[in-house]
């Protein structure tokens, strides 16, 4: 990775995505208002433009196309102004899509098998239209590049946007010349995927090297393709030698959700890459025009990048005259001096590591929304209040006190033998239905056969099932037989004590015999274990995860926090009075010499069918928190305010009462 300079905190990703229609373009730009209005907001970096997805240069260009309807260079005079008041200014340039190349030269689009061109919602005409990356065009991007680099350098940095194909997009005559050079058979799914890679990432080392080539210091990042995935090749890690740092993008307005930030941001604190999060100030989606995000859900998102050990960025769009609106930048000013002044306390963090999630998604390119298992063990540790991480196969495992394999793990030989390993050097391993199993899923991993003490059998007999539990889970689980929803796995015990066994229904629901409007009652016990526990391995035999990102059952939750309490029983973190709706991070400062504990409490609430709105603050007071420090704290202050929190120390643990939280309160535990 190329040292760049440290991320600043407060950014904003400015597009500007204007068609060739509107006549009056940078009109109304005056730089001194420009400049006052973003240094007013406490901004310190901004990404300005120099082409769009209409395709459309915004500075004058001997490469490209300046827009119709502008008159001079607003791109430098953008920088300009903004170096004037000493704040960044990377610069955009659009890759995946582009109209106006889309019309000069057709035959550069990408098309789909049966002829259709790919765009970004299949069917809409008013929607984007990919480009080929095996075509030519990919050498016009990158002399547009040059271009800029030459024109601005030595730039501050280039964001590259879109840098994905569409779906099933394989009927170009590019594409097709290439695939039969390089002997891909367009009938081989995985073959085909590994092609569109390939393809995608030559585009990025070629535009890396030509970026570092002018300026080694410039911050570079390929938007669009962000990918958590338990296989390191298919995934991200792969590709970020590329970068200079992540931007993880994510509207939770736009489809992304509020799950979405801190999966993504949860697993790229593992790789040693700087992490800048990515809202944006609009209700829904990008180009919102004339809505503005409300201050409480701004600040939440802020917070959680913050907490997250990474750096803020709100993402906006110019209107087309030029003008930044007054009331976007006044409540975005009020949000980032907020950030602003716990900022000393929020930059050369990183997380104080517990849970280790190894994750389950996999395959699908570009797929960020809709991982039922890693979502579902995200919103169990957040409502847990447990520091956690997601790791892909080639993670460092010695961190983690504890490592979960959500519903549909597989271990092969090599990453069974990793896990064994890790249990030998003293981890604690919690895993659900599928999960251990080797990559045909018809038994346990070997390595991990004697450490788990169960053998598989394949699925359970009836679903739904229910939980029958053993004293041992405690009186929270024995006097209720819970339902559990989805289809589990039988096992038997072969060496390991059974904690709760599977209870059956009178039947499983069919159009021959059901019983009322759900799932037949209870009716007995089996001798199936449903969960078991050998030493420093518990199994459950449910989809405890994905069920619970599908279906938000308390009592699933409560169960693993349950099981995690018998592998950890001296967390990192106490916090018994808090409630689900708050959400904790731990990280520290090591030259600073100081642990911190991020506490941010808010209520999205589903006010549409697809919206979640954070709108109102709602207190929490004297709120009793305990954490375990490598060493005793000699002082326990709020930030940034420094007032000074009277603390004791019993058995390891440094206990605190923090006498107020609206939203977000940093509490930092000198050493």
């Amino acid at each position: 990775m190329t040292t760049v300079p440290r991320l600043r905190t407060r950014q904003v990703h400015l597009d500007f995505h204007t068609p060739g229609q509107i006549r009056d373009v940078g009109e109304g730009f005056d730089a001194q208002r420009f400049a006052e209005t973003v240094t007013a907001a406490h901004v310190d970096s901004m990404t300005v433009f120099s082409r769009c997805h209409h395709g459309y240069s915004y500075h004058p260009t001997r490469v490209g196309t300046m827009h119709p309807g502008l008159g001079f260079d607003l791109l430098g005079a953008q920088i300009e102004a903004l170096h004037g008041a000493g704040v960044r200014a990377p610069i955009y340039l659009t890759v995946g899509w582009d109209e106006l190349m889309a019309d000069t030269h057709p035959e550069w689009l990408q098309l789909a098998a049966d002829g259709r061109i790919c765009r970004s919602r299949p069917g809409d005409l008013s929607s984007w239209r990919f480009l080929d990356f095996a075509s030519p065009y990919v050498d016009y991007v990158l002399a547009c590049t040059e271009e800029v680099l030459e024109r601005y350098g030595p730039v501050d940095g280039i964001f590259f946007d879109i840098i994905r194909q569409g779906d099933d997009g394989n009927g170009s005559v590019w594409r097709r010349r290439r695939m039969r050079q390089e002997g891909v058979d367009p009938s081989d799914a995985v073959g085909v995927q590994d092609f569109e890679t390939r393809i995608e990432r030559g585009f990025m080392e070629r535009a890396s090297a030509l970026v570092r080539g002018r300026n080694p210091e410039a911050t570079i990042f390929f938007n669009s393709r962000l990918r958590p995935d338990r296989d390191p090749a298919l995934g991200s890690r792969a590709e970020l030698p590329f970068y200079s740092h992540v931007e993880i993008e994510s509207l939770p307005g736009g489809g992304w959700g509020y799950n979405h930030y801190p999966l993504f941001a949860a697993y790229f604190q593992t790789l040693p890459w700087p992490i800048l999060g990515m809202t944006g100030i609009f209700h829904t989606h990008w180009g919102d025009f004339g809505s503005i995000k409300t201050e409480p859900a701004l600040r939440y998102e802020c917070a959680r990048m913050l907490a997250s050990g990474g750096a803020c960025s709100v993402g906006d769009h110019l209107h087309p005259r030029g003008v930044l609106d007054a009331a976007t930048y006044d409540r975005l000013g009020a949000v980032f001096a907020a950030v602003e002044a716990v900022e000393p306390w929020c930059v050369g963090t990183e997380p104080v590591p517990e849970v280790g999630v190894l994750l389950a998604e996999t395959g699908p390119r570009f797929h960020t929304v809709g991982r039922e298992s890693d979502e579902g063990a995200l919103r169990m540790l957040l409502e847990l209040h447990r520091p956690f991480q997601f790791l892909d196969r080639d993670a460092a495992l010695a961190p983690y006190k504890v490592l979960i394999a959500p519903d549909d793990v597989p271990f092969d030989d090599e990453h069974a033998a990793k896990i064994a390993d890790y249990l030998d050097g003293g981890g604690t391993l919690l895993l659900t239905h599928r999960s251990g199993l080797t990559p045909a899923g018809d038994r346990v991993a070997p390595a991990l056969a004697d450490a788990l003490g169960i053998e598989y059998e394949g699925d359970a007999p009836e679903t739904p099932d229910f939980l029958v539990a053993e004293e041992a889970l405690g009186a929270r689980f024995t006097g209720h037989h819970q339902v559990l929803y989805e289809r589990g796995s039988a096992v038997r015990a072969t060496g390991a004590e059974v904690l709760a066994r599977v209870g059956v229904p009178y039947f499983t629901r069919t159009p021959e015999h059901f019983f009322g409007h759900r799932q037949a009652a209870f009716d007995r016990a089996t001798d199936l274990p449903a969960v078991t526990q050998r030493g420093r391995v518990i199994y459950c035999h449910s989809p405890l995860f994905g069920a619970y990102r599908q279906h938000a059952v308390p009592a699933y939750r409560d169960l693993i926090g349950r099981l995690l309490d018998r592998l950890i029983p001296a967390p990192v973190l106490q916090a018994p009075g808090l409630p689900t709706t708050a959400e904790v991070a731990l990280l520290r400062q090591p030259e600073q010499g100081r642990t911190l504990l991020h506490l941010i409490h808010a209520v999205p609430q589903r006010r549409g069918p697809a919206i979640d709105v954070v709108e109102d603050v709602l207190l929490l007071a004297d709120v009793r928190v305990g954490v375990r420090l490598e060493r005793p704290a000699t002082a326990v202050t709020l930030a940034p305010g420094g007032e000074l929190l009277a603390h004791d120390d019993r058995d390891g643990v440094t206990w605190v009462t923090v006498p107020r939280v609206e939203e977000h309160q940093v509490v930092v535990f000198a050493e």
